[in-house]
């Protein structure tokens, strides 16, 4: 541990050699993840290597994604060793790790310390190590408290190894990542409320992340007097977001119209597995009418909250464009949410992001649609694209289908969806020197 400490003091802190480390450290852990995929005594049936590296970086971006059964390609070793890179890759590595780091002493050294702010898109001022324990703490108690729960609902609905089957939907559903054991996701088990809505209760705590869970913790003890604005704009997209898609979701499709009352909760249940990218489905995507699919990829492209386990653009990003707009509607000189002002910094980074992330959907939608566009077509390629970068795991059930290169652009989207895609887009330019002079301002037409 003392050498480990020595080589992360050593290591350059700045903000590029921070980002291309992060960015070092998953593609490192996807090939650890492949290299245990490949063994033959992970596998239960011979599999091409381009599935196996669909699997992989599917599971270490805890996008759930698959291009064929998981639980007829791996057996129990393979199960459990994608499990733990579920749990790396969802919680992220470096929060593990710092944790450990902690345990052994009790300062963090600078550059665990800037990692863990890049990847949980922290503030400046969060307390890091209060952070750090809460992912540890909350991450365990929620998945054991989760466990318990589908272990007592596959057991009264007769599932073989109810054991197993609970630790593994508890862990993957926490960390979004939508994997199942089972061959049609959570489909057979959509009249089963216990299970259903453990998978939702999951889902959604890995989805506002540990600001909101910590946020309420030091509210409940009294460390502070009320919830941070980030917390509240997070719990009010979380409520707002997935109870608006599922309404048009619902109102979108003439089967969900007619089931009634059970097509509302399949909305539901499908409308909140878009918006926390945790991708498990109790209903067949593809049977969802395009209107129907069309909401979902705007809930995927949203996507969950900061600093937790899901992907997207975020809603913080989100509200802060919605902000923006509201602000330029009413005239207002400064942009506010919840009658707070938001930092232009703030403001900068939404807007970067939202159009980054909007400019590698449309390209690697174009490229999929070059490979693939005259078999698959539009909407489920787009679908499928929007799953990828926003690391969500449904499908409209084309993953299978896909050809070769097409299962690669969709590997390279659902890495740059784990990293985030501002923090792809930083790694990409080189160092600027800054601004010394203020340049010179003249209008334009907009």
């Amino acid at each position: 541990m003392s050498k480990l400490r020595s080589w992360l003091e050593s290591r350059n802190t700045a903000d590029k050699a921070v980002i291309l480390l992060m960015i070092q450290g998953y593609f490192l852990l996807t090939l650890a993840c492949l290299f245990i995929l490949v063994l033959p005594f992970s596998q239960s049936q011979v599999t091409p290597f381009i599935d196996h590296l669909f699997f992989a970086v599917s599971i270490v971006s805890t996008t759930g994604l698959a291009p064929g059964d998981f639980s007829s390609t791996y057996n129990l070793f393979g199960q459990i060793m994608s499990l733990i890179f579920i749990q790396m890759g969802g919680v992220g590595y470096m929060a593990l790790s710092s944790f450990v780091i902690l345990k052994q002493s009790k300062r963090l050294p600078s550059l665990p310390a800037r990692l863990l702010r890049l990847e949980f898109n922290l503030p400046e001022r969060y307390p890091l190590v209060a952070f750090i324990y809460s992912v540890v703490i909350f991450t365990v108690l929620i998945e054991i408290i989760g466990a318990v729960l589908l272990y007592i609902g596959f057991q009264q609905a007769g599932v073989s190894d109810p054991i197993w089957q609970a630790i593994f939907h508890s862990i993957s559903a926490f960390c979004t990542a939508g994997f199942s054991l089972f061959s049609d996701s959570m489909v057979g088990f959509q009249d089963n409320a216990l299970i259903t809505n453990t998978i939702v209760g999951l889902s959604l705590l890995g989805s506002i992340g540990f600001i909101v869970l910590l946020d309420f913790w030091f509210k409940l003890i009294g460390k502070r007097k009320r919830i941070t604005l980030t917390s509240r704009i997070i719990l009010f997209c979380t409520v707002l977001f997935p109870s608006l898609a599922a309404i048009m979701v619902f109102i979108s499709d003439t089967t969900l119209r007619g089931m009634g009352w059970e097509g509302v909760q399949l909305a539901i249940f499908q409308s909140i597995s878009a918006h926390t990218t945790v991708g498990f489905n109790n209903h067949d995507i593809s049977q969802i009418s395009v209107a129907g699919q069309f909401v979902m990829i705007l809930l995927m492209v949203i996507g969950a909250s900061p600093s937790g386990t899901g992907g997207g653009i975020k809603t913080t990003t989100v509200s802060a464009l919605i902000a923006v707009l509201l602000s330029i509607l009413k005239r207002k000189r400064h942009v506010t949410f919840f009658n707070r002002e938001i930092p232009a910094s703030n403001i900068y980074l939404a807007m970067s992001s939202a159009i980054f992330y909007g400019f590698i959907l449309l390209v690697g939608t174009w490229i999929l649609l070059m490979i693939d566009g005259s078999t698959l077509g539009l909407t489920p390629l787009l679908f499928e694209a929007a799953s990828a970068l926003s690391t969500v795991g449904i499908s409209t059930g084309i993953t299978g289908d896909l050809s070769v290169w097409a299962k690669v652009v969709i590997c390279v989207l659902m890495f740059i969806g784990r990293l985030g895609v501002l923090t792809f887009g930083l790694a990409l330019l080189s160092k600027a020197p800054l601004l010394r002079i203020k340049p010179q301002s003249e209008d334009i037409a907009i």
